[in-house]
């Protein structure tokens, strides 16, 4: 199998590699969406992409999703007619070697609940533990009813002017180390179609959120409250607006929640998001 090993793919690569999770997820009934950009990755340089050719078929794809230097998070999978030849392995045994020569030691392993063929492949890796499961949920614009009832916040995009406000309450949320966030920055102010918000109680900073607006819909991302704000309602708000600026421009509201964060789940599914789909994370250390 030849294989190759790249950071940026072009746009006939990304459409066979769409054609081929097409294959995979009719094969057992899987409702995934790989994501085919490196722009969030925290080194753009490191390769993140690997295909797997047999001739001019591509026949496997491995992608390494680098949002911060601690992990790497690996989603694959195997056209079915030629699974149990190692193909995973080979890919995996080069995507191990690069995230060594980086310094990265811990991989999360993404993987459907239903795929009987990720269970039969993550047997044989080694010792891994489920550390989480992640539920992508989605709302309809038709459903959205904009709330009436006094707003107590202001929100800025985040500019030049504020990006470092934007920064530092990223590190401080979701607990990064001080000088990680800059990729998050740099993405919200230079992409066209990336945004990124701060609410504010009077001169306080509150919280933050991220759009991203695809062909499917509005992706909402980085949503976080400082812990000295918490339970006190503004999360509702920073997500009525989230939404009404969503709605703005497509007709799909969509994010990911952590089995492990109760109270964010709890906010959406009172807001009317429903569960499309369920990714479980493995750990492994290499």
């Amino acid at each position: 199998m030849k294989i190759e090993k790249i950071c940026i793919l072009t746009e006939e690569q990304k459409n066979g590699i769409i054609n081929l999770q097409k294959i995979c997820n009719e094969f057992e009934n899987l409702k995934a969406e790989v994501f085919l950009s490196n722009e969030i990755n925290f080194d753009k340089e490191i390769p993140c992409f690997f295909l797997g050719y047999e001739k001019e078929e591509l026949v496997a794809f491995l992608t390494v999703f680098l949002p911060t230097k601690e992990e790497g998070e690996i989603s694959a999978f195997t056209h079915p007619k030629y699974r149990k030849e190692r193909r995973f392995k080979k890919l995996f045994e080069e995507s191990v070697e690069i995230l060594r020569k980086n310094d990265i030691s811990k991989i999360l392993f993404v993987t459907e609940p239903e795929s009987e063929s990720s269970k039969e492949v993550l047997k044989k890796v080694g010792e891994i533990r489920l550390i989480r499961s992640e539920y992508t949920m989605s709302y309809s614009k038709e459903k959205f009813q904009e709330r009436n009832d006094e707003k107590k916040l202001n929100f800025e995009i985040v500019t030049e002017k504020n990006k470092k406000i934007y920064s530092q309450m990223t590190e401080e949320i979701f607990e990064m180390p001080e000088g990680t966030s800059i990729n998050f920055v740099e993405n919200a102010i230079k992409s066209i179609d990336r945004d990124a918000y701060i609410g504010y109680l009077d001169e306080e900073n509150v919280g933050i959120f991220n759009m991203n607006y695809t062909e499917d819909g509005v992706f909402l991302y980085g949503l976080g409250i400082r812990n000295s704000f918490k339970r006190k309602g503004y999360g509702e708000e920073i997500m009525n607006f989230a939404l009404k600026k969503a709605f703005e421009k497509g007709k799909r509201a969509i994010l990911d929640v952590d089995s492990d964060n109760m109270p964010a789940y709890n906010l959406y599914k009172k807001l009317g998001f429903e569960i499309e789909f369920q990714a479980d994370y493995y750990e492994y250390f290499i």
